[in-house]
């Protein structure tokens, strides 16, 4: 019997059906369905760099007067942004440089010299920003690092690292996880937003228990062999890592460039050959085999950077790297004494060690590294604050290079296992809170699990709990609330994403927004609901977060965005277009968040911003943000890092500070007087703040309460101001929760921390009253303030307490004595006059 019309097309759809369970959406592209985002390419950083018009950028015709304070020289290159802060509450500022190999260093913001006791050691590279927190509670913040290694180490102001440190667990993964699956499972061309299999697997995320393995998709699960269900919790790393060999420089931060979004750069520029680099020479990190490695890409790009050479290092150059090449002995100046908070233990060997791998049947303990900076706060409300780690989990392969190293793990295939997940410590207890889990991938496909963007936490539906938004290398935006659940509509699939995703206000509706960037070029802007506002290509890999602020004095917020190809775009935070007379075009790379200032004399009536940033052609660019005018300071080197701003030296004028790929250090003064506002200590202004501050958002200390002062009284009081010039209709971004604590270290046996809270419900000048503690010691006083989006800003100053007693106290013993010496010497006899004598021969 023939089949009828309607049993062929009820066959039809079965067939249908099934084809796509067995194939999952790798083969979507079938439907038509292609993720517009992963479709294009970074197409202009295939077209090389324009030729260096140097006499041209040196006779700016909009001169900044920009001069040199003081440069300093660290013990290896710097890839993170370093911190401006005072970490020894004596008034005045020090730069916390976090070098790549090895040391943490402080200067003293007044000339650059070496902080007493610094630099510091520890075993391991760095990726991230340093990092304050008072972790035990004695009125003293200590400086968090977070390492490649996977632990968080905390320093004292003195230099000497803490036993107390925190240690991410490895990850358990189902060792045949990967068997039957598409070659590159995970390039799965999903549209772009609302797609129902991505809400489906963050549905599946959220019923599963918090630190299980969900986040393999049921497109990649559903039908390769692999049961989701039978994956277990993670386990808790027991054996602490010590040292053994040193790693130079695997896995970069910001080197990790994708060959399919770079490829080839062609075209050379003419070289200054007055102007020499350092290069460094990069091994394989834990992403680069299976395709060209970072030196190739390196290599290739480096041709059309014109600070850039293949050149041998010249001999003071050389001697530089001394430090890394395992010396008998090092200088003074990197000797150090012990105290009861070294680890002696770590002395063994510079290098850090994997320690043994848990011997498991199913599944594979993958090691646990960190690759961006981690972020602090509380973020459930409780009143304990909570570190945000990005985890990235894979076998690092320089350190698996190593036959018994590799022998240790069983037997298995290194590059099957990468993931990645975010990781939430307390505290208080030091102990990790929850862990999600969420991508996972081989080292060998398009999209691989890596965590290079650091969280931001910001409340996007105002309950008062801090959401955590992260982008993942495999592509997908998540955000999660307090607790790790996957919010709805979320996760966003774009290309892969290295930059930190962005929340801000950024079309003056009053509402945050998400700010997506990845190595495509593409720059997206959503809704905090995951639906989009718009989207531009800007056809260059975006390699760091977008920075906020009203450049060219419009009155409408803006969008800087840094790439690659050296245009750096200013983008309307309404509709996403182009900012005229922007992209402005540097002759290399832009690897660094643009600094926002405003560097207008107070004389001047125009409110445009100043983008502050380097360039890989070896030039410091100051642009103005209406004309696109340029002045330009010649430093000869590369840089990863974002410039600081703010009164570093001490003086009255604003500093911009600026290290670099050579271990440099430098300090440039402008002559433009300092204000709270304008300071820029960290490139997200101490938690998830990327916009300009001044005329827009933020709270100061009032220049009088500030002053380093002594205080000798009950109680003291500290004078501040609410800025909130948001424009109509979305108005003030208030009410504001203000918190003014006072850290007191020393041998102070009460509180060590004291604490004023607020609401305030408008901007203005505000007073808090704090009390005067009874011994002698130093303070630093704290003001933080959040708005009702969650968006933080802070402002603090230090300050001693009964010192100008004992120094009268002292004088008071000094001034009889000094008395006594006067009239000894007033009264002394005169060298003329005859000696009494008391003879009784009076003839004589």
């Amino acid at each position: 019997m023939r089949p009828s019309a309607v049993e062929v097309l009820l066959l039809l759809v079965l067939a249908s059906a099934s084809w796509g369970g067995l194939h999952g959406a790798t083969d979507s592209k079938q439907d038509g369905k292609e993720n517009k985002f992963r479709q294009r390419e970074a197409s202009d950083d295939l077209l090389g760099y324009p030729n260096i018009d140097e006499d041209s950028l040196l006779n700016s015709k909009c001169p900044r007067h920009v001069e040199l304070r003081w440069q300093t020289e660290v013990s290896s290159s710097v890839y993170a942004t370093p911190l401006v802060a005072d970490i020894n509450s004596d008034g005045k500022l020090e730069v916390v440089v976090p070098s790549f190999v090895h040391y943490l260093e402080a200067l003293e913001g007044s000339d650059g010299d070496k902080l007493a006791g610094w630099p510091s050691f520890h075993q391991s590279t760095v990726h991230s920003s340093p990092l304050l927190y008072d972790i035990d509670k004695d009125g003293t913040r200590e400086i968090a690092l977070a390492t490649y290694n996977g632990v968080i180490n905390f320093f004292r102001p003195t230099g000497y690292m803490m036993i107390d440190k925190l240690e991410v667990p490895r990850r358990k993964i189902p060792k045949n996880w990967y068997v039957g699956l598409h070659p590159d499972p995970v390039d799965r061309s999903h549209p772009d937003i609302h797609d129902p299999s991505l809400s489906q697997e963050g549905a599946a995320m959220n019923s599963s228990k918090i630190g299980v393995n969900a986040s393999l998709s049921s497109e990649i699960l559903g039908t390769h062999g692999v049961n989701g269900s039978k994956m277990e919790p993670e386990g808790k790393l027991t054996s602490p890592r010590s040292g053994e060999t040193i790693k130079d420089s695997a896995s970069l931060r910001n080197e990790t460039l994708r060959v399919e979004s770079v490829g080839g750069i062609n075209g050379t520029n003419s070289t200054n050959t007055q102007r020499k680099l350092l290069q460094d020479s990069h091994p394989k990190g834990p992403q680069d085999e299976g395709h060209k490695s970072e030196t190739d890409i390196e290599g290739s790009m480096g041709k059309a950077s014109t600070v850039e050479n293949n050149e041998s290092l010249a001999e003071d150059a050389d001697a530089s790297f001394d430090l890394l090449r395992g010396g008998e002995e090092l200088a003074d100046e990197y000797n150090y004494d012990y105290d009861d908070y070294v680890d002696e233990s770590m002395w063994g060997d510079e290098g850090w060690a994997e320690g043994t791998h848990q011997k498991m049947e199913d599944y594979v303990d993958v090691d646990a590294h960190i690759l961006c900076t981690p972020v602090i706060a509380d973020i459930d409300n409780d009143g304990i604050s909570e570190m945000i780690v990005a985890v990235s989990y894979f076998f690092d392969r320089e350190y698996y290079d190593n036959a018994d190293r590799l022998a240790e793990l069983g037997g298995i295939s290194i590059d099957k296992y990468v993931a990645g997940s975010i990781v939430v410590f307390n505290l208080d207890t030091k102990q990790v809170k929850w862990t999600r889990e969420l991508d996972l991938s081989i080292d060998t496909g398009t999209f691989r699990a890596y965590m290079y963007s650091s969280p931001t936490v910001v409340d996007l539906d105002r309950d008062g709990n801090l959401d955590i938004i992260v982008g993942t290398s495999f592509g997908l935006c998540y955000v999660l609330d307090h607790r790790g659940n996957v919010r709805e509509k979320f996760p966003l699939e774009m290309a892969e994403i290295q930059a930190p995703v962005v929340a801000a206000d950024i079309n003056d509706d009053g509402k945050i927004e998400i700010v997506t960037a990845d190595v495509h070029g593409n720059v997206a802007a959503w809704t905090a609901q995951g639906k989009e506002i718009w989207e531009v290509h800007l056809k260059s890999l975006v390699p760091q977060g977008p920075t906020i602020g009203d450049v060219d004095g419009d009155g409408r917020t803006d969008i800087v965005v840094p790439t690659i190809s050296g245009n750096i775009y200013v983008l309307s935070g309404m509709d996403g277009s182009f900012v005229r007379p922007f992209p402005y075009r540097t002759s290399g790379r832009v690897m660094n968040q643009v600094l926002l200032l405003d560097l207008n004399s107070p004389k001047e009536k125009q409110k445009s911003l100043t983008l502050v940033t380097t360039s890989f052609d070896g030039y410091l660019y100051l642009i103005d943000g209406k004309t696109a005018c340029a002045d330009v300071v010649d430093i000869g080197e590369t840089s990863y890092s974002m410039v600081l701003a703010d009164n570093v030296d001490g003086g009255d004028d604003l500093d911009l500070i600026v290290t670099t790929m050579n271990g440099n250090v430098f300090c440039f003064s402008t002559p433009l007087p300092h204000h709270p506002l304008k300071a820029w200590r960290s490139s997200s202004q101490g938690r998830n703040n990327v916009a300009n501050r001044q005329n827009r958002e933020g709270i100061y200390i009032s220049h009088s309460s500030r002053a380093f002062r002594d205080e000798e009284g009950k109680h003291f009081w500290v004078e501040m101001e609410i800025i909130d010039n948001h424009r109509v209709p979305s108005g003030h971004h208030g009410p504001y929760n203000v918190t003014t604590t006072l850290l007191v270290p020393g041998n102070y046996q009460g509180e060590r921390r004291i604490t004023s809270s607020q609401t305030v419900h408008k901007p203005g000048k505000q007073r808090v009253k704090l009390p005067t503690v009874p011994v002698r010691t130093t303070g630093t006083v704290i003001v933080e303030m959040v708005d009702r989006n969650g968006l933080f800003f802070s402002d603090e100053f230090s300050l001693t307490f009964h010192m100008n007693y004992y120094k009268l106290l002292k004088w008071l013993l000094v001034l009889p004595m000094l008395g006594m010496f006067g009239m000894i010497v007033v009264l002394r006899p005169r060298e003329d006059a005859p000696l009494p004598s008391f003879s009784r021969n009076t003839d004589l």
